[in-house]
């Protein structure tokens, strides 16, 4: 195998099919020599992962048994993680109480955690002390039963929901809700000081002491599907949507506070597959896109003004695993600037394991700095005097950068510096005197860089919350005061930016500071800016002088931006002035409302700008949404909702809170491959909007079926239950028709071939119910059937949303198949709909009725409240018991206080039986015999295996083709259960 073609990797597992050790092969180019990197894991008895090393630490353990790993765990008896340690984000202690909730942790930087509970289980408060601080509260809960929202409860649908949050960001209310869970009506209370940390007391007279009177209200209106029809912001300002009847995006409208009305996106259609075809924004600018018929991939895109204009005319090129590899806007023209011609097109290359080596594109022939910073200060004086880049790019073997090459504009290196005993990095000095000790003291404990300046200076000092969120960042230290301090202030609610303010001493002699501000709201933000004077405790804020009200939504393609000023307004910008961004990882076009081109921005990999034009720089000053679509602040970090993000180091600023949903090293941006991946939480890479990865593509192209499948093997296990199965003693085609008719026509007359009574279990029936339940009386009975009703209205109520990519959430395991929580904690609200978990990557090695099984598996867990009791293939069971017989499956449930009808693995079992077993042609009743067989001898997954890869006239389909699964197993024929096609 050529490494240049494809990248073999080797998993190899344990007895349990556990992976504990993962085998790459990477090179830069196809003369450079092979190098093995090993990832290795190793399981405690229970097989749970207690130490992973990354390729740099396993080389480095083969050498010194004393290098440290980058992750220990310590687990307790029922699996919750007690104790973990990571060389990047620290290590952490965490106790649980006797209901397996969080109740108290610690972790390296000193911070004490603690969690209360109400008499109902649910979380009430929660305190944090820094080292050397106080306790504080820093958030408390409160549920309908609890405060006034009760009188209302029911008729807005909030009974035993949290209605209300004090956190450090100030009140948030919930007042109404709809059936399918969307929130209706919410407000926000904000604190009375940006700065300062609330420290919640219980009585409701203290809580609103440390509040601002004013109340932020925000509205929706949904349809009985929980689609949002129309939002209302805190302004008065009212968003709707129109749809067609696939439920995708139509139009889109804005109407202002003052009434005026403006159509953000006019028109949009869509292709079979689901892939938007062509929009019409409200401005009059049509952009079309064209796919790769094999893959699906965006091949091409267009922008048209109406004036037939070509704003944008974009070819993508992509290697055969759909890594971008050029891109080519056809409207640049070929120009010529000191001896070098230039056009439109960027090449990228990239290693065996795809992390981009080499990028070639063009820059202003202005940028002749070194910018730590990423923005040029000022507009080009002529934005058409380019010239060609190119940039290189090291890593080591964890992923770290190790150097960054420029040769364009201007030549530089940029090196990095990585400790050697964590993925923490730093940029190399002046001096070049930097060495690998020196990098850990740049971080605090829990692998927050503390300082943006490569000298470690008060200056761009960067202070964390408790939380470890970025909470204060020094734009200009004054003898280490930072109330003289000019700085950037930051709070949040459930980790998400609310508030935003800069704050810049003006006159010291006065004590004037200049401030600006920025609130975030569903849909909008208030942007302030203002003057105060501070006396000892006394502040006296002057009237703002600008006061600006952005309304904030995307439509389509295009993210748009509606500039609203109360006061303030430039003289040469327009009131209400909509701008319409197409930006993403790559470029960043942003027009007015007739079309015309505000700016023009083009971005380096990993971020900073290579091409800038405008046609003001006044209007280009109120652009702040830039690289990725995210918000640059005046620090030059990018923010991206759970991490800040440096684009001059090419890594996150801290450990990635999701741990190691992304791999070992918690700091690698997109995996080092950022034109085609893009990250929009700051926890884990997906492809771009453009490109789907092809594991969610094999997934989301047989979830129809999937939920087919399900839903029949659920309703064929009641009927089994109700005596309503059909047995076919002839295996002939006309029998089995007039069986579909006889059992799908309401007006049927009870069949005379029937060998049951109506309403009789058959033999077979009972026989797995006695084998599976310990007893088949009427009472068992009975359980079964409430307990599969409940399952078969679930089933009706799951579609393509009830789906997530696994590695998207950041607390689930994520070498996990399926899950629906963590720690005995559901992820979602069951009462509002299904969710499930999925390892999108796993079930590309599975078969469909595998899947299927899978996904009734985790149902049970949300309907039934089962749990992993008897899960052979990951709970450890006493003494040499394995799991794999239903009489030993009872033993072991017996021992742990459950029923057989609170195990995940018994329900899913019984149903699949119950489903296989009421097979109408013998074809499928031998396989299923065939399948009884195979469990009692090896369990019931690897019964399933066996059941489609033992019979030679049978081959069961994967997911590997869409095509394949609906050829094999059409939806229309599922409950036919006819054998099989072959699948080739």
């Amino acid at each position: 195998m050529t490494l240049a073609i494809a990248t073999p990797v080797i998993a190899v597992c344990d007895n349990h099919g556990i992976t504990i050790r993962t085998l790459n092969w990477n090179r830069e180019d196809k003369d450079s020599p092979r190098r093995l990197l090993v990832t290795h894991t190793r399981l405690d008895t229970a097989s749970r992962a207690t130490v992973q090393r990354d390729p740099r630490r396993f080389a480095a353990r083969q050498q010194d048994d004393t290098a440290l790993s980058n992750l220990y765990c310590m687990s307790s008896l029922t699996g919750q993680v007690l104790k973990r340690a990571s060389t990047d984000s620290g290590w952490q202690v965490t106790r649980f109480d006797a209901a397996s909730r969080t109740a108290w942790s610690i972790d390296g930087r000193g911070t004490v955690h603690t969690q209360t509970y109400d008499m109902l289980g649910r979380p009430q408060s929660g305190s944090k002390r820094l080292k050397g601080e106080a306790l504080r509260v820093s958030w408390r809960h409160a549920y309908t039963d609890t405060c006034s929202a009760d009188a209302n409860a029911q008729k807005n649908n909030l009974r035993g929901l949290c209605v209300q949050r004090w956190d450090d960001s100030g009140l948030q209310t919930v007042e109404s809700v709809a059936l399918s869970g969307a929130i209706l009506r919410q407000t926000q209370q904000f604190l009375l000081s940006a700065q300062a940390q609330p420290d919640w007391p219980e009585d409701d007279a203290g809580k609103q002491a440390l509040l601002e009177d004013k109340i932020y209200v925000s509205t929706i209106s949904a349809d009985a599907r929980g689609i949002s029809l129309n939002q209302t912001d805190a302004m008065g300002n009212q968003l709707s949507w129109r749809y067609d009847v696939s439920s995708h995006v139509k139009s889109q409208y804005a109407t202002l506070s003052d009434g005026k009305k403006q159509t953000l996106l006019e028109d949009t259609m869509w292709s079979a597959a689901g892939q938007v075809v062509e929009e019409k924004s409200g401005n009059g600018v049509t952009t079309s896109y064209r796919y790769e018929p094999e893959t699906q991939r965006l091949s091409a895109m267009s922008a048209l003004r109406a004036d037939s204009t070509l704003l944008q005319d974009l070819d993508y090129g992509y290697d055969n695993t759909g890594n971008l590899i050029s891109i080519t806007d056809n409207t640049i023209a070929t120009r010529y600037f000191q001896n070098q011609q230039t056009d439109g097109r960027r090449e990228f290359t990239y290693d065996a394991l795809y992390q981009l080596l080499e990028a070639t594109g063009r820059e202003n022939a202005g940028n002749t700095t070194v910018p730590y910073a990423v923005l040029p200060a000022s507009i080009p004086t002529d934005s058409t005097q380019t010239i060609g880049y190119t940039r290189s790019f090291r890593y080591d073997d964890s992923g770290n950068l190790l150097s960054l090459s420029h040769q364009g504009a201007a030549c530089f290196t940029r090196t990095m510096v990585v400790s050697d005993a964590s993925n923490r990095s730093r940029l190399q000095n002046d001096t070049g005197t930097l060495t690998p000790d020196d990098v850990d003291a740049a971080f605090d404990p829990n692998g927050n860089l503390l300082n943006l300046q490569v000298s470690a200076t008060a200056s761009e000092q960067l202070i964390l919350d408790a939380s470890d969120h970025l909470q204060t960042v020094i734009l200009l230290d004054r003898n280490g005061d930072i109330q003289q301090s000019d700085r950037e202030i930051y709070q949040y609610s459930a980790g998400m930016r609310m508030r935003k303010q800069t704050r810049i001493l003006t006159k010291a002699d006065s004590n004037l500071w200049t401030v600006d501000e920025v609130r975030y709201l569903p849909g909008l933000e208030l942007r302030r800016h203002w003057q105060e004077t501070i006396t000892g405790d006394t502040v006296t804020p002057q009237d703002p002088t600008e006061e600006l009200h952005v309304i904030t939504t995307q439509a389509g393609r295009a993210g748009i931006r509606l500039l609203h000023w109360k006061t303030g307004k430039p003289d040469s910008i327009d009131n209400n002035q909509a701008r319409w961004q197409m930006s993403d990882n790559i470029y960043a076009l942003e027009l007015d409302a007739q079309g015309q081109t505000i700016s023009r921005e083009e971005y380096y990999p990993f971020g900073g700008t290579a091409v800038w034009a405008a046609r003001s720089e006044l209007e280009a000053s109120y652009k702040v949404i830039r690289y990725c679509g995210k918000e640059r602040d005046s620090t030059g970090l990018y923010y991206y909702g759970y991490r800040y993000y440096a684009p001059w180091l090419c890594r996150w600023t801290a450990a990635d809170p999701g741990q190691e949903i992304d791999g070992l090293n918690l700091y690698r941006m997109v995996r080092n491959n950022p034109v085609t991946l893009t990250d929009d939480l700051g926890l884990a890479p997906g492809g771009n909007s453009a490109q789907p990865s092809a594991s969610e593509e094999r997934f989301q192209s047989i979830v129809p079926d999937l939920i087919s499948i399900v839903r029949e093997q659920i309703s064929d296990a009641r009927q089994a239950l109700e005596g309503n199965a059909r047995v076919v003693p002839e295996n002939s085609w006309w029998t089995y028709l007039q069986h579909l008719w006889e059992r799908w026509n309401p007006l049927a007359d009870n069949p005379s071939n029937s060998t049951n009574k109506p309403n009789e279990i058959n033999n077979e029936t009972r026989a797995i119910i006695k084998d599976y339940m310990g007893n088949d009386s009427k009472e068992t009975i009975k359980t079964l059937r409430d307990a599969l009703e409940k399952m078969h209205q679930a089933a009706a109520a799951l579609n393509e949303n009830s789906f997530r990519n696994i590695k998207e959430e950041p607390y689930a395991p994520k070498n996990a198949t399926a899950c629906v929580g963590t720690n005995g904690h559901n992820l979602y609200d069951t009462s509002k709909d299904i969710k499930i978990l999925i390892n999108y990557e796993d079930t590309g090695k599975r078969h469909l009725y595998d899947i299927a099984t899978i996904i009734i598996h985790e149902m049970t867990h949300l309907v039934l409240k089962t749990k992993d009791y008897c899960n052979s293939q990951t709970v450890p069971f006493p003494g040499k018991f394995d799991g794999k017989s239903t009489k030993k499956l009872r033993q072991y449930a017996s021992q742990t206080n459950s029923t057989p009808l609170t195990g995940a693995d018994n329900i899913a079992n019984l149903i699949s039986l119950l489903y296989y077993s009421q097979a109408c042609d013998e074809q499928t009743k031998s396989l299923y015999t065939r399948y009884k067989q195979s469990l009692s001898k090896s369990g019931w997954r690897e019964a399933l295996l066996d059941f489609g890869g033992t019979m030679p006239e049978v081959s069961w389909p994967r997911v590997s083709s869409a095509e394949i699964q609906r050829r094999v197993l059409p939806v229309n024929s599922r409950s036919s259960r006819i054998k099989p096609a072959s699948a080739h």
